[in-house]
């Protein structure tokens, strides 16, 4: 699994994924069934923000990468898509999620973050 095919895709591509991924559902050939896993993925990455930075931002490798001032937001993604796939997500999922929390950026994302 790559990152790449993950990397040049826009947020909404992103989430579309995400959703048909956690629908089990492939892509649908429709823009409608395109524009509810779309939602589907943007409430369900809503949702479980909370869960998803304690999972991911009190890890010891996470941890490292928070105190930097300049950000890579490839090696940010790469790491958080491994801490991910060590929990035991899924390899697709793990890489939807990775990329989406490296655009936030580690630093916004896990501000507040709740204790793990």
């Amino acid at each position: 699994m790559t990152l790449d095919i993950y990397a040049d895709k826009t947020d909404d591509e992103l989430y579309t994924l995400l959703g048909a991924e956690l629908l089990g559902e492939g892509l649908g050939l429709s823009p409608e069934d395109e524009d509810a896993h779309c939602r589907f993925g943007k409430q369900w990455f809503q949702s479980k923000r909370r869960e998803l930075q304690r999972k991911i931002c009190h890890q010891e490798r996470i941890q490292g990468l928070l105190g930097t001032t300049s950000s890579d937001r490839l090696l940010d993604a790469a790491t958080v898509y491994e801490v991910l796939q060590h929990l035991g997500e899924e390899p697709s999922t793990a890489g939807i999620l990775a990329v989406l929390v490296a655009r936030v950026g580690l630093g916004t994302f896990c501000v507040n973050a709740p204790a793990a």
